[in-house]
């Protein structure tokens, strides 16, 4: 038969992986990021509204930068900010 203080510090390592997987689980599915440092914040279907998104990104959000890029797979102007 177990000691107490055994199962104890099962029980503890056990609490401690089901934190834990869910915390760095949580990371995987991050902003998509590109190697410049811009992430996608939103897709519009006209050009003119991706600037006007990335003005008001830059306005009320606190970015920098943003770039509208063309998306042909989804047929959307993609907005990245940095």
């Amino acid at each position: 038969m177990k000691s107490w203080r055994s199962r104890i510090a099962a029980a503890a390592v056990v609490g401690a992986a089901a934190v834990t997987i869910p915390l760095t689980a949580g990371s995987a599915s991050a902003v998509v990021t590109d190697p410049d440092g811009f992430h996608l914040a939103g897709g519009t279907r006209t050009h003119d509204e991706c600037q006007l998104e990335g003005r008001l990104d830059l306005e009320q959000n606190g970015y920098t930068e943003f770039q509208c890029r063309w998306n042909p797979s989804t047929l959307f102007w993609e907005e990245w900010v940095r």
